[in-house]
């Protein structure tokens, strides 16, 4: 089923223009980041966006009211820095956590093999 929204064009000129779109279509959307506003694409729905747009917000001004020198470019790379330090120590941390449960489940079905392969003592009567 397509919504119904409303969004500036491509260009960034300004022009509001509605169009109709499937879930899986990009969706135009005015942001605001550190002061400066920002026409952005996106297919994850205006929730998302919201949520993105205030995290990005908040970790730019914490990491500006830290900086005696607070230009937005300073401001811009830190804050990169800092989200792809975090999005890597995540990464490498679910690697880590995949590789743990894989091994355990490996173990798991080991012992399973193991028990399922030892004859029944000899007192069991077989059916």
């Amino acid at each position: 089923m397509a919504n119904r929204i409303a969004g500036m064009n491509p260009t960034g000129k300004g022009v509001h223009v509605t169009e109709s779109r499937d879930a899986n279509e990009a969706a135009w959307y005015d942001i605001t980041i550190a002061g400066k506003q920002f026409n952005i694409s996106s297919r994850h729905g205006e929730a998302h966006i919201r949520n993105v747009e205030r995290f990005l917000d908040a970790t730019m001004e914490q990491i500006g009211s830290r900086l005696q020198n607070r230009s937005v470019v300073n401001v811009a790379l830190l804050t990169a820095l800092n989200l792809a330090d975090q999005l890597l120590l995540a990464q490498s941390e679910e690697a880590s956590a995949n590789q743990d449960g894989t091994q355990r489940l490996e173990m798991i079905v080991q012992r399973l093999t193991d028990a399922l392969d030892k004859p029944p003592p000899s007192g069991d009567i077989a059916s």
